[in-house]
């Protein structure tokens, strides 16, 4: 891991709607540019980090969506995560992305302990997320974060038939040390 950063974790408001929606286009396509089909990743970007979806879900809508967290770092978004209430007792983080160049700074890990927080403050006690199978970047950083794999699902946003794959990894939250 880097050195520590100076990056503040904070709730979004709508003028870090483009920040996160570049961090989030310009991540997604570092981490999937070589495992996903490119149309996949074209269509992902453009139904979800584009600025104006993003700038809609700036304000949280408890408990489907607690809204967007920033790393900030002189007032440009390095980060972006974000995270919901799927069932009684149980989180999502749906979305977590790094300006490709700051990964390993311990900003991923501070947007997680963030969003976790969130969570159990809405009373989860235990937290999933979805990570493409062969994201050879997510899936070991969630694994050294207590996340396990507990199956593996087509992926939201395909078509079975395609094969791609997603897997889902869980975590229990109620007894972490970890404080957000």
């Amino acid at each position: 891991m880097g050195e520590p950063t100076a990056v503040g974790v904070r709730a979004a408001t709508p003028s870090d709607a483009p920040g996160i929606a570049d961090v989030c286009a310009r991540a997604y396509r570092a981490t999937y540019r070589d495992l996903l089909p490119e149309a996949f990743v074209d269509d992902v970007v453009a139904r979800f980090y584009e600025e104006t979806r993003v700038r809609s879900e700036i304000v949280p809508a408890p408990p489907h969506w607690l809204g967007y967290v920033v790393g900030e770092e002189t007032n440009t978004v390095v980060g972006a995560a974000g995270g919901a209430i799927t069932a009684d007792g149980v989180g999502e983080l749906y979305v977590l992305y790094l300006d490709p160049g700051r990964r390993g700074e311990g900003i991923g890990t501070r947007l997680l302990d963030h969003v976790t927080g969130q969570l159990r403050a809405h009373g989860a006690t235990e937290m999933w997320v979805s990570v493409a199978e062969g994201n050879d970047l997510g899936v070991p950083f969630y694994r050294a974060r207590g996340f396990v794999e507990r199956d593996r699902v087509p992926m939201h946003t395909s078509d079975a038939a395609d094969d791609l794959w997603s897997l889902r990894m869980h975590r229990d939250i109620a007894r972490s040390s970890r404080q957000s």
